[in-house]
């Protein structure tokens, strides 16, 4: 990862700060790339350092022997990769992997550490964060359990856009099913169900969201759930971009 130049997309957590402590915290961090596969932190391994992302997306990804890796949760410019650190763990629960590529504010856990006795609303910012993370562990299991297939890639490919910004990025049938925890085929006959409706449009790996409204039907009640969720504690991230609103409008 390059240190890079700060782009225009905030972080919601970060916006949320005071600005004294808000201009403390950004003065011990630096600008990085995030690229697609980069792993940012393995489980029950101590974090090197914590990020805020801007632009793309990281899965946090539960492993176990014998199975392919699952995902847990998604974690965008809504929120932060290392909340755990509030609790006084400096842990990594699970595996942390670039799933879209942008950028994000990274600080090393030192430096976190010496500022969060001093930043008592980053600290409650971050204690809401991650019961909001928690939450959402929750709601994700049982929606893998209860709900169809179908409904769980629209919310799936709902909570990628909602991080992505932009309608379109990048991403494999293989990916899908290895993070759904289902197979290539069941993932194959989804997304061309979505396609054939013109919902979103999937070629050589890129999934382009064409009508945002159809798929946030097709999908289960979890994610709206998500988002009432984080909005109870945390408020609505920064109004929403042009591609979003469009294709909320059916356009692509």
């Amino acid at each position: 990862m390059s240190v890079v130049t700060v782009p225009a997309i905030t972080n919601h957590l970060l916006q949320l700060l005071i600005p004294n402590e808000r201009h403390l915290l950004l003065q011990h961090c630096e600008m990085v790339k995030l690229q697609f596969a980069d792993i940012l932190c393995e489980p029950n391994q101590p974090y090197r350092y914590l990020y805020f992302p801007l632009s793309g997306f990281i899965s946090l990804v539960s492993k176990l022997a014998g199975h392919k890796p699952l995902e847990m949760g998604l974690i965008g410019n809504e929120g932060m990769l290392g909340a755990t650190l509030v609790l006084g763990v400096t842990t990594a629960p699970m595996q942390a992997v670039v799933q879209g590529k942008g950028t994000a504010w990274r600080i090393s856990i030192a430096d976190l550490v010496q500022l969060l006795p001093g930043c008592p609303s980053l600290q409650q910012i971050l204690q809401q964060y991650l019961f909001v993370q928690l939450t959402l562990l929750s709601q994700n299991a049982a929606c893998g359990h209860f709900h169809a297939l179908t409904a769980r890639l629209a919310r799936w490919l709902l909570m990628s856009h909602d991080r992505a910004h932009s309608s379109r990025f990048y991403l494999t049938h293989q990916f899908l099913a290895d993070m759904l925890g289902v197979r290539r085929s069941g993932v194959t006959i989804a997304a061309g169900l979505m396609q054939s409706q013109q919902i979103i449009s999937y070629s050589r790996g890129i999934v382009k969201i064409l009508d945002r409204k159809a798929l946030q039907e097709m999908s289960c009640e979890c994610y709206q759930v998500g988002l009432d969720d984080y909005r109870n504690l945390l408020g609505k991230p920064e109004a929403e971009t042009p591609f979003r609103q469009s294709c909320e409008q059916g356009k692509p």
